[in-house]
């Protein structure tokens, strides 16, 4: 293959050609998504058999998820602004403590808005707790740097 047929544009391709490259595209990405929903949806199914959590279907499962989702997708921003807010008022360091709590706050709002909504999954008060506090430490896990300064 020569080097000016390596550098062919897109818009230089034939229509078939465009129809595979974008076909493609999609099927990468739809396989991406499809594994990060089945991460956590399977690591839901298993963290509520652990803990006894029972619910009506896999269906049910799904749609819980998809309600965190989009609980998350708006209680996550106002989290940061909140964080922001209060590290600069009160002149607090993001410590872990204050990181943990957030998390955990923002956490529990989500599964309570959800588990509110659902009639087929019934979270025990306590559970709700422990479900919002084991996420919190996941997302500790990942997002906490010990050498970050915010003042």
């Amino acid at each position: 293959m020569s080097q000016k047929e390596q550098n062919e544009q897109f818009k230089d391709l034939n229509l078939s050609s465009k129809i595979i490259v974008i076909v493609s595209i999609i099927l990468i990405v739809a396989i991406a998504l499809a594994v990060i929903f089945g991460g956590y949806f399977f690591g839901m199914k298993g963290l509520f058999s652990i803990l006894g959590i029972t619910y009506d279907s896999n269906q049910t499962l799904v749609l819980f998820l998809l309600v965190c989702f989009a609980a998350g997708m708006i209680i996550d921003p106002l989290t940061k602004i909140a964080s922001m807010i209060l590290a600069k008022s009160f002149s607090l360091k993001k410590t872990a403590l204050f990181a943990f709590i957030l998390y955990f706050v923002s956490n529990f709002i989500t599964i309570c808005f959800a588990d509110y909504f659902m009639q087929s999954i019934s979270i025990p008060d306590i559970l709700l707790f422990v479900i919002s506090a084991l996420m919190a430490l996941i997302e500790l896990a990942f997002d906490y740097k010990p050498n970050e300064q915010t003042a």
